[in-house]
């Protein structure tokens, strides 16, 4: 016995004994390095709380005492895969094969060769992983060939992100404001996998990330993927709370970059079933990247195609526009020449709008001075009024806020001038503890027309644009009303978009 006992000792797979009672009689060199333990605390413990897991230890202790009373085992002499337990508490899994030997005294000891099988299982799931991020990564490139809107192919690619990773909530986040005011934005875009995790979309709706703040801030900070195993545990994760009680427990926060800038960041959350292995966060990193160029090269491409409509729309407007010009100011010009400085000085007043809205967006604005180009069009400066606080528009906010402003002042201009008597009313405060700013543009009527006026049943290209703009660009809200006083539109917009903290 003594050779064999040598063997067993060289064996590169772990050889264990077990007595009738469920003792440990024999533990090699393997089986050290295998699970943890040493010869010493091994033998003459019990197998089945030493290296079986607890949801496996009743049918080991059954299945013993079959033995013991029929000689009879179903597990032995052929191979078993299942998972074991290592000295750390982790489980892993593993190979065996069981064959009983009569020792001496004609007891039964129960002999086990276990291979594991990380390394094969490491193996698969990286194979496994590959195949599934390289099918991710084509369904997107498909994807943003398709005629669909920027939130919809990025709600595509969230989706198809959790999907692939098998994590059961994501969520898009979008920097917005500049420098010092700089933060993450929650967005509408989330992927949930059921209903039970909508409260941490609702306890993110109103939640900003600074540099280093919360797991988001921290991606953006480091400009590296974040992770977090337990984020129940951590101080970092500020919505721990209601993330735990809906059962969501790893999470994993990754920047975009676009144009050598953080734009965004992406977070992903898991139950504990997730493990956020190499492999996982490997995959994460490179689906999550891809993705982050993809929708920044769409959003480009939308926002080509609607500066290519504006264009055509402005172009549609100019000779209206200019009539409307020439007819206010032919009505109060007493000769050719100041018809002349009249009517000159309101085409250069377009071209200033015009450019500020679209050449001068790289740079920061006020919103007096957004709102005086707009207005400059108009012939009856004093038929116009504005009240609106002393605030700087940051650059990326800048053309949106234009269009929209310009576009109201080109229809107040085509649809009422018919009144002579009109006023031009525009007001703005900062509401919701400075966290909003409400703009006011209202075209009011000298006296309420014969009838009662109607809204349009067409929706125009204008309108489309204010939407596109205060709502997609400025992730604002705007009502409009037509009524007996005239026209109106309000327009709330957040703070942090126009550049400033609330």
């Amino acid at each position: 016995m003594k050779h064999l006992e040598f063997l067993f000792d060289r064996a590169l797979d772990a050889v264990v004994g077990m007595d009738e009672a469920g003792l440990v009689v024999a533990w090699n060199g393997s089986a050290e390095e295998i699970f943890g333990w040493s010869r010493a605390e091994a033998i003459g413990a019990s197998m089945g709380d030493l290296i079986v897991p607890p949801q496996h230890r009743d049918a080991h202790a059954s299945g013993l005492e079959h033995y013991n009373q029929t000689g009879k085992g179903p597990v032995l002499e052929q191979r078993v895969r299942i998972t074991a337990l290592h000295r750390d508490g982790s489980e892993f899994p593993v190979e065996l094969a069981i064959f009983p030997m009569p020792n001496e005294g004609g007891e039964q000891i129960f002999y086990a060769f276990i291979r594991s099988m990380v390394a094969e299982e490491a193996a698969r799931r990286a194979h496994e992983l590959r195949a599934r991020e390289g099918k991710a990564l084509l369904a997107v490139a498909q994807k943003l060939l398709d005629d669909v809107s920027l939130n919809e192919f990025t709600q595509f690619c969230l989706d198809t992100a959790c999907a692939v990773t098998g994590m059961e909530a994501g969520h898009f986040l979008v920097v917005r404001g500049q420098d010092a005011n700089a933060r993450l934005h929650p967005t509408d875009i989330w992927h949930l996998a059921a209903p039970q995790y909508q409260p941490v979309k609702e306890v993110t709706r109103n939640v900003r990330f600074a540099p280093g703040q919360g797991l988001p801030g921290r991606a953006w900070q480091s400009e590296q993927l974040q992770s977090l195993q337990d984020l129940t545990s951590s101080s970092h994760f500020d919505r721990r709370d209601v993330f735990g009680q809906v059962g969501l427990s790893s999470a994993v926060a990754l920047p975009v970059w676009h144009g050598g800038q953080i734009q965004g960041v992406l977070e992903f959350f898991g139950t504990s079933k997730v493990r956020l292995d190499e492999e996982l966060l490997r995959m994460l990193q490179t689906v999550g990247s891809q993705i982050g160029v993809a929708i920044w090269r769409k959003e480009n491409a939308e926002h080509r195609e609607t500066l290519r409509h504006e264009m055509n729309h402005r172009v549609g407007n100019s000779l209206s526009v200019l009539a409307s010009i020439y007819r206010i100011c032919s009505r109060s010009a007493q000769n050719k020449d100041e018809l002349d400085d009249a009517f000159l000085g309101r085409i250069e007043a377009v071209g200033r709008a015009n450019r500020m809205a679209i050449e001068d967006a790289r740079h920061g604005a006020g919103l007096q001075a957004l709102l005086d180009d707009a207005v400059g069009l108009l012939p009856e400066r004093d038929r116009i009024s504005i009240e609106v606080p002393d605030i700087v528009i940051e650059r990326d906010s800048v053309m949106p806020l234009a269009l929209v402003l310009n576009e109201l002042a080109t229809n107040a201009l085509k649809h009422g001038s018919a009144c002579e008597e009109s006023r031009l009313v525009i007001r703005a405060k900062l509401d919701n503890a400075g966290c909003d700013l409400l703009l006011n543009w209202s075209e009011l009527r000298a006296a309420p027309p014969a009838t009662s006026p109607s809204e349009p049943k067409r929706v125009g290209f204008g309108t489309k644009l204010i939407q596109l703009m205060v709502e997609g660009r400025l992730g604002g809200s705007f009502e409009r009303n037509l009524d007996e006083t005239g026209f109106h539109v309000v327009m709330r917009l957040p703070m942090g978009p126009l550049g400033s903290s609330c």
